[in-house]
């Protein structure tokens, strides 16, 4: 029997789901035409065999947990068709399909065929399992999968650490835990325990936008920056509406540690904090507080160092690991989640018709009710927010407050928008 092993991240991401938690992310691929679910069907039947984890559903090997080939494994049960819709329409089926556990007898993933989608175009909504692979993961089985342009270039990989780990990790810890694990300040409104129900919004900008509104700041600033500092403005607006004071929220922010000889690693990532200052309303001064605080992050290399340090704990107490994680995990650290992956640029072509659009989503947490995910593709990017709309009612000031917010950059950095 063909299997591999679960890796303990593979077990310590199924162990989140549970409750009204579930544990899978979501691709939504917006193409021109209209293409049904049996069409879907017979293209991924060309491919799904360059990507054997597909096949694989969740067993045990000699008492251990494992990936084992599925022997009733079919297209019919993993693609199907969800009828017609508007673009209000698909948001609702995403957000129905973020509220629903994906069925642990199968393997871990399944595409739901919207077609025709309003505009003569469809929508593939693909849920996958966060076990089954991680944000860089999955976009590179997206490719794999779909793409058919051969000029697009792929995803930049992940600088390797400069310096030889454990060396690093040694020096950097005691400041890497001060500055990524402290305790932060006042309680949030998204601290408050999630239900079964999904909202999700969609906030859609031109990468290149993006990019010169980094390049003009007063201090070089990243496209994750602006992303951040956007994602800051939305919850401002959200605290505002609420009554609440908009005081400093700290961001969980993932980082790939992907290397070229990991080709199989489906999770592989670690992380770094960031503080949003919201209190003032200047947007330029907002971006250049965050582009300071995650180059200051990158220079002590906090995300490798929190990698070997959670290793090594694995090594001399699962117990002491576990402690850690949790606390690592805890609203008590972090309020927010927001995750940012490249994806394809360039035109591309998927069943044939070009890709317009491509967003992605993640689910919520315990106790934290909203989760921003961040793609690149076709010369766009897409936030995605995905939310408990019993805690987080208004997704959609949020989702303004973001759009907003990058106007008012690029009108304060003179900045044309595309």
């Amino acid at each position: 029997m063909d299997y591999e092993p679960l890796t303990a991240e593979d077990v310590r991401i199924l162990e989140l789901e549970s409750g009204t938690i579930r544990g899978h992310t979501c691709k939504v691929i917006v193409i021109g035409d209209e293409h049904g679910a049996e069409a879907v069907r017979e293209h991924l039947a060309e491919r799904i065999d360059t990507v054997p984890a597909l096949r694989r559903r969740l067993g045990s090997v000699s008492g251990r947990p494992a990936w084992v080939d599925d022997p009733g494994f079919s297209l019919e049960r993993q693609v199907l068709a969800s009828g017609s819709a508007d673009d209000a329409g698909l948001r609702r089926l995403v957000a129905d399909a973020m509220a629903q556990r994906l069925d642990r007898d199968r393997p871990l993933w399944e595409i739901q065929v919207v077609s025709p989608l309003a505009g003569e175009r469809t929508a593939l909504i693909w849920r996958i399992h966060h076990a089954l692979a991680d944000g860089f993961t999955a976009m590179r089985m997206f490719r794999t999968l779909f793409l058919q342009s051969s000029g697009a270039s792929p995803p930049p990989a992940p600088r390797p650490p400069s310096i030889e780990p454990r060396r690093r990790a040694a020096a950097e810890l005691p400041g890497t835990l001060r500055r990524e694990l402290r305790r932060r300040g006042s309680d949030s409104p998204l601290d408050r325990p999630v239900g079964p129900h999904r909202e999700v919004a969609f906030v859609d900008a031109s990468l290149d936008e993006l990019k010169r509104i980094g390049h003009a700041a007063p201090e070089r600033a990243t496209v994750n920056d602006v992303v951040l500092s956007a994602v800051g403005a939305g919850l401002r607006a959200w605290l505002k509406e609420l009554g609440a004071p908009p005081e400093r929220l700290r961001l969980k922010v993932p980082v790939s540690l992907h290397r070229l000889d990991e080709e199989g690693a489906a999770n592989r990532d670690s992380f770094m904090m960031v503080d949003l200052p919201l209190e003032g309303s200047d947007p330029v001064g907002r971006l250049v507080a965050v582009a300071r605080e995650t180059r200051n992050c990158k220079q002590h290399h906090d995300a490798e160092t929190l990698d070997e340090f959670f290793r090594d704990l694995s090594h001399i107490s699962r117990s002491l690991e576990r402690f850690a994680e949790h606390w690592a995990m805890s609203p008590r650290v972090f309020t927010l989640n927001v995750s940012n992956v490249p994806g394809p640029q360039g035109p591309q072509l998927v069943l044939g018709s070009p890709l317009l659009e491509l967003h992605s989503l993640a689910e919520v947490a315990h106790r934290h009710a909203l989760r921003v995910a961040v793609v690149s593709a076709v010369g766009r990017i897409s936030f995605g927010l995905c939310a408990d709309p019993d805690v987080v009612g208004g997704l959609g000031v949020i989702a303004r407050g973001i759009s907003g917010e990058l106007d008012a950059l690029g009108e304060a950095l003179n900045v044309g928008s595309d």
